[in-house]
C-alpha cells in the first residue's frame, strides 16, 4: 500500500485515512499545518490512486492493511483521522486492531442504509469515474477549491481499479457501520458538517451511544469535504484532539439524543 509520510521522527503520529473517490492528496493543506510537530501518515486506501494494484477486500480488508502499516511505522500506535471512507475503515481498524489505535476522529461517515436517491447517485457517479468528463463533474460537485485538486482529482480517477470503487460504494449503500462498536475502547470523536448528507447526521449520535466514553458535534456552515472547505479549522481541530482531547471551540458539541444541527 502506498504511504507518503512526513514530520519528525518523533513526533506524534497521525494516520490520516481519505473518502472514497479521492486519495492521501486530499490531506494537503491538514499535512502542511501538522507536519511541523507531528508524524503525519498518509496512505492510499487499497485499489484506490497509487495503491490501485492492491486489490480492495472490503472495509475489514482496508483496515487490515491500514493496521500493517501503522505496526510496521508507529509500533506504539497512532491517532486516526478519517473522512466517510476513511472514517469507516478507522471504525473497523478500532474494532479488531485496537492496538494501532491511540484515539480515533471520523466526519462524514453515513448510518444505515443510504436512501434510494443517494444510492442511484452514488451508482451514477461510479459508472462515469475516470472518464476525463466525468471526474471533472464528479469533482465540481464535490466543490474541489482549485485547479490543483481538480487535476489531482482526475489523475487518482484515471488511475484508480473502477471495480473497487463500485465495491465501495455498494458496501458503503448497504452496511457502512462495523459491528462491535462497543468494543472501541479508545477516545472517539464524531463530527458532522451543518451541509453534510442526513445518513452523516444520524451517525454521530448514533456513534455515541454505541462507543463508551465517544463525543460528537457539528461543524456549522460546512458540507461532506469540508476539510477541502475549511483547511485551518480542520487541522486545528485535528491538532486540538490529538494533543488536549479536546473539542475545538468553533465545533458545537451534541449529546448522543440530539440530532446534529438541532438546539
Amino acid at each position: 500500500m502506498y504511504v507518503e509520510e512526513q514530520g519528525p521522527e518523533g513526533g506524534v503520529p497521525i494516520v490520516f485515512l481519505h473518502g472514497s473517490m479521492v486519495a492521501g492528496w486530499m490531506w494537503t493543506e491538514q499535512v502542511a499545518a501538522l507536519a511541523d510537530d507531528h508524524r503525519t501518515i498518509v496512505p492510499d486506501l487499497p485499489g484506490i490512486g497509487a495503491s490501485a494494484s492492491d486489490r480492495w477486500t472490503g472495509f475489514a480488508g482496508a483496515a487490515d492493511s491500514v493496521a500493517a502499516e501503522i505496526t510496521a511505522r508507529a509500533p506504539d500506535g497512532a491517532h486516526v483521522v478519517g473522512l466517510s471512507l476513511g472514517g469507516i475503515v478507522a471504525l473497523n481498524l478500532a474494532v479488531t486492531h485496537p492496538e494501532c489505535c491511540r484515539s480515533l476522529l471520523v466526519s462524514g461517515v453515513p448510518a444505515g442504509q443510504l436512501s434510494a436517491p443517494l444510492r442511484m447517485l452514488n451508482r451514477a457517479m461510479a459508472s462515469i469515474y475516470g472518464t476525463a468528463f466525468g471526474s471533472r463533474l464528479i469533482g465540481r460537485i464535490f466543490g474541489l477549491p482549485d485547479q490543483e485538486s481538480m487535476d489531482a482529482f482526475v489523475a487518482t480517477a484515471r488511475a484508480t481499479d473502477r471495480s473497487a470503487i463500485r465495491a465501495i460504494i455498494a458496501e458503503v449503500s448497504s452496511k457502512p457501520l462495523p459491528d462491535r462498536l462497543d468494543h472501541i475502547s479508545v477516545p472517539v470523536l464524531s463530527v458532522v458538517g451543518e451541509r453534510d448528507t442526513e445518513p452523516a447526521k444520524r451517525a454521530v449520535p448514533l456513534l455515541m451511544t454505541s462507543i463508551p466514553g465517544s463525543r460528537g458535534a457539528h461543524v456549522p456552515g460546512v458540507g461532506h469535504q469540508w476539510n477541502a472547505e475549511a483547511p485551518a479549522l480542520f487541522a486545528e481541530m485535528v491538532r486540538r484532539w490529538v494533543d488536549e482531547q479536546e473539542i475545538h471551540p468553533d465545533l458545537v458539541p451534541i449529546d448522543s439524543g440530539q440530532s446534529p444541527g438541532a438546539g
